[in-house]
């Protein structure tokens, strides 16, 4: 290989080393805002993961609390049942009572 050919051979290898070099430097630049993308949307999932925590709980203690206030109503609705009953058989027991004064009456 004469000096000539050599340096030409450097020069072409030099050439294609920095072609090499510059692709490696797109890639890097290409992978970093990548990664930068992806870390966003993982953020942003996150975001809306928290949020959905935050409702969950919220929708629970909601639930709770509307159990609890079924319960006192239930409760509430079996002394009026109790109430009412008792109130019928008291107009039962009134009425028996009016119907036997006046059937004195006539008598």
């Amino acid at each position: 290989m004469t000096n000539g050919e050599y340096q030409q051979l450097v020069e072409l290898l030099q050439g294609q080393f920095t072609q090499i070099d510059s692709r490696f430097d797109r890639l890097e630049t290409e992978l970093r805002d990548f990664r930068s993308d992806v870390l966003g949307h993982f953020d942003e999932l996150y975001r809306r993961l928290d949020r959905l925590e935050q409702e969950y709980y919220a929708i629970t203690q909601a639930l709770r609390r509307i159990e609890t206030l079924l319960a006192d109503e239930q409760r509430r609705r079996e002394v009026i049942e109790e109430s009412v009953a008792d109130l019928k058989r008291q107009v039962a027991a009134i009425q028996a009572r009016i119907a036997e004064l006046e059937a004195r009456l006539r008598d």
